[in-house]
């Protein structure tokens, strides 16, 4: 009966065939750019570009959950259980970071803009790279290079981590969310 109500219609189907399938698509455009040793900045930044797609996706499956069990929620509000389920499952809480900094571009709290929050710009670290050669001083030679890395450590434990947490939730193999 679940797959009547459309992949938008339930948690579970937004996990099964948006949130999870996103994930797949970037880990096999990461698998495809390594086997092919393709590291060019284009294809950094089409990674990038699933990257978010799926870390977006993987931050939404909370609010799906929650507004279909609403009446089943000890929390009567949806940060409040959030925060709750941040609390014993940390791995949500930095793909949350990862997604709201890249959602909102700058955080903002009560103060203005809030600089111990990861803002967009911080998802990403480009480079350009000078050499400078004054070997010859009659013709010093002059080299740039744009550097663009691609994937960054910390993002890539946050989205495995969370891929490993809802691929275990959706075999029943994970938390009662319900319970949190």
């Amino acid at each position: 009966m679940e797959f009547i109500k459309g992949p938008l219609g339930s948690h579970k189907n937004y996990l099964n065939h948006i949130a999870l399938m996103n994930c797949i698509d970037y880990f096999n455009l990461q698998k495809k750019h390594e086997e092919m040793n393709e590291s060019n900045t284009p294809s950094k930044f089409e990674e990038l570009r699933l990257f978010l797609n799926a870390i977006e996706s993987l931050n939404n499956i909370l609010d799906y959950f929650y507004y279909e069990n609403e009446d089943s929620i000890s929390h009567s509000k949806l940060n409040e259980f959030k925060e709750a389920v941040f609390g014993q499952y940390p791995a949500l809480n930095d793909v949350a970071d990862i997604a709201n900094a890249y959602k909102h571009c700058i955080r903002e709290g009560r103060s203005g803009k809030n600089t111990k929050l990861p803002w967009a710009k911080d998802l990403q670290k480009p480079s350009l790279v000078v050499d400078i050669n004054i070997s010859d001083t009659s013709q010093p030679k002059v080299e740039a290079e744009f550097k663009f890395e691609w994937p960054i450590s910390e993002h890539e434990e946050a989205i495995s981590e969370a891929f490993r947490f809802w691929i275990k939730y959706q075999n029943d193999e994970g938390p009662n969310l319900l319970c949190v």
